[in-house]
C-alpha cells in the first residue's frame, strides 16, 4: 500500500486531496493545525487508513513529533505534499512605517522554510519509499513576471511563495539526481471550508474540484520529470 503525508490538511485543498488519496488506497498522513476543526476527525471514522498527525510546520519539534508517530506505523513514505500556507492580510504597508516585517517573516518560516523543514525531517522515510514524489502547493502571486497587484499590505504571501519556488528549485537540483521527482502546483481560487464543511460562497473553486485535479498530477509519472515546472488545475504550465 502507498503511503502519502499532507501538511495543512484541516480543511480546504489539503482535506480534499487527504480524500482523494484514501479513495486511490493510499496510507494518509494528515497533518492538523486548527484545534477547532473536526473534519479530519470525521473522515477518520469512515476510513482507518488515515492518520492525524498535530502538525505546525513552521515548528520544528512539532514536525519531528510528527515523524516519531509516522515511524509508530511505518518506516517508509512514498510521496510528501507540502500544502500548509499562512495566509490573510496583515498590516505590512509602505504607507504605515515601519513596516511589520515579523509578518513577512512568519509567513516565510511556514509557507517556505515549512516546506524544507519537512523534506529534510521525513527525507529518511520517502529514502526508503518507492515513489520519492515531492509535491508543492504555491500560487500564482509567486510568479515574479505575472504578479500585477497593486495592493498595499500584501507582501508577506507573494514574497513567502516566491521563496518557495525557489526552495523547491533548489530541493531538486540536489534530489532529482537520486531518483527524486517533483511537482509544483498553483491551485486557483478556492473557497473557504467552514468548520461544518460547508463552503463559502466567495472564490471560484471548491477544493474537491482542484484537488481531484492535483492528484492526477501529483501521482502521474511524467515523460519529462527532468523539467521542473509549475502547473495549475487546468494543467496550464507557469512561469515562475
Amino acid at each position: 500500500m502507498r503511503s502519502v503525508i499532507i501538511t495543512g490538511a484541516d480543511r480546504g485543498l489539503g482535506l480534499s486531496l487527504g480524500k482523494e488519496f484514501l479513495a486511490r488506497g493510499y496510507t494518509v498522513f494528515a497533518g492538523k493545525f486548527l484545534e477547532d476543526y473536526t473534519l479530519l476527525e470525521q473522515l477518520r471514522e469512515q476510513n482507518a487508513n488515515l492518520h492525524i498527525l498535530p502538525l505546525d510546520v513552521g515548528d520544528r519539534g512539532c514536525i519531528e513529533a510528527a515523524r516519531d508517530m509516522v515511524l509508530q506505523v511505518t518506516d517508509s513514505l512514498d510521496m510528501l505534499i507540502s500544502n500548509a500556507a499562512l495566509m490573510g492580510m496583515v498590516s505590512c504597508s509602505l504607507y504605515e512605517p515601519p513596516m511589520d516585517l515579523e509578518a513577512v517573516w512568519k509567513s516565510f518560516s511556514v509557507n517556505a522554510l515549512g516546506a524544507a523543514r519537512m523534506v529534510e525531517l521525513f527525507l529518511p522515510l520517502l529514502d526508503k519509499g518507492a515513489m520519492r514524489r515531492l509535491c508543492f502547493v504555491s500560487s500564482e502571486v509567486s510568479c515574479i513576471n505575472l504578479m500585477k497587484t497593486s495592493r498595499d499590505g500584501g507582501f508577506p504571501y507573494p514574497l513567502s511563495k516566491s521563496s518557495l519556488n525557489m526552495c523547491v528549485r533548489m530541493m531538486h537540483n540536489l534530489l532529482y539526481p537520486q531518483g527524486y521527482t517533483f511537482r509544483l502546483f498553483h491551485p486557483g481560487w478556492m473557497k473557504r471550508v467552514m468548520q461544518d464543511g460547508s463552503r463559502s460562497e466567495r472564490a471560484l473553486y471548491d477544493p474537491d474540484f482542484t484537488a481531484e485535479r492535483a492528484s492526477k498530477y501529483f501521482e502521474t509519472p511524467l515523460r519529462d520529470e527532468q523539467r521542473l515546472v509549475m502547473f495549475d488545475f487546468l494543467g496550464q504550465e507557469w512561469p515562475f
